[in-house]
């Protein structure tokens, strides 16, 4: 039941900023892009998203050394995952379904502390591209306080895992704590090299979908300035980021691009993710038993 109120919170959250945004822009002219987009541009950032989420599965690997859960098998529940956040946000989250269904063949710790490693990494990978990029690019920069979401975020992060590593005193997380610090220096550098594919396939497929709609953009605004998008819209704050995502493409591109096309690329890369992971909902018809699988 609690879960069904906050997700009424956060839908209400969504529809209010949905319709706080359409006061501020022409609304029409952002449908209008719908049609207008390029439709190889669109199909090439869904079919981005899809390598994204094969590498995303190679990097999950890495933290579950376990030959029943084959690549193959986890890239099916790396987009079943997908398809729930994307179709059933805050309802029955993809990274709580994941774990769901991997932890008779692991446990539930290991089952979450592979979920765990895997996020962490990309989200870190993801940081530390926006914050080099930032520190390189820096005189290039529009000098205005958002700018500095980039090192504020990144020192966050930092100081996020800092209290995590001082959580390990209390016995859940000193459990978590311990099977994180169990995978060698070699799995988290190799997961971590991963991520940087994937960060950088995130942010060429925004870079498309702007080529797309004959906008021009940045290739290293996008670099530094994605990442924040992104963290923010990973809040639990709307459904799926819709509204905030928005609103974040507005405040940090919309100056040089204008509020109705940075609404528009934001909308159509979001769509070209969720009509990517249709394919989740394939996979998890054809294997939804694997939800039943018991620890031999």
């Amino acid at each position: 039941m609690k879960q069904y109120i906050k997700f009424c919170i956060r839908f209400t959250v969504t529809v209010l900023l949905v319709l706080y945004l359409l006061k501020k822009i022409d609304f029409s002219h952002v449908l209008s892009s719908f049609v207008l987009i390029n439709p190889l541009a669109f199909f090439f950032a869904s079919f981005l998203y899809i390598i994204s989420s094969y590498i995303s599965t190679l990097r999950w690997k890495i933290f579950l050394p376990y030959q029943e859960l084959s690549i193959s098998k986890l890239f099916s529940l790396y987009l079943i995952g997908a398809f729930f956040n994307n179709f059933l946000p805050g309802i029955i989250g993809g990274d709580i379904l994941k774990i769901f269904m991997i932890k008779e063949k692991t446990g539930t710790k290991q089952a979450l502390a592979s979920v765990f490693m895997e996020r962490y990494i990309g989200l870190s990978a993801l940081l530390l591209i926006g914050f080099i990029f930032f520190c390189v690019f820096y005189t290039k920069l529009p000098q205005q306080m958002l700018i500095w979401t980039v090192p504020v975020s990144f020192a966050g992060f930092i100081g996020g895992s800092i209290f995590f590593l001082l959580l390990g005193k209390i016995k859940f997380f000193k459990e978590l704590k311990d099977y994180v610090l169990s995978f060698s220096k070699k799995q988290i550098i190799k997961a971590f090299i991963l991520s940087i594919f994937v960060q950088f396939i995130v942010i060429i497929s925004v870079y498309i979908i702007f080529i797309g709609l004959h906008q021009s953009i940045s290739f290293f605004e996008l670099a530094i300035f994605m990442p924040i998008i992104i963290l923010i819209s990973m809040l639990p704050i709307s459904v799926s980021g819709v509204g905030v995502r928005e609103w974040c493409f507005i405040l940090f591109f919309g100056n040089s691009s204008g509020y109705a096309n940075v609404v528009a690329v934001s909308f159509l890369w979001f769509i070209s993710q969720v009509f990517a992971s249709l394919i989740g909902g394939i996979e998890y018809l054809r294997l939804k038993n694997f939800l039943n699988i018991k620890k031999e």
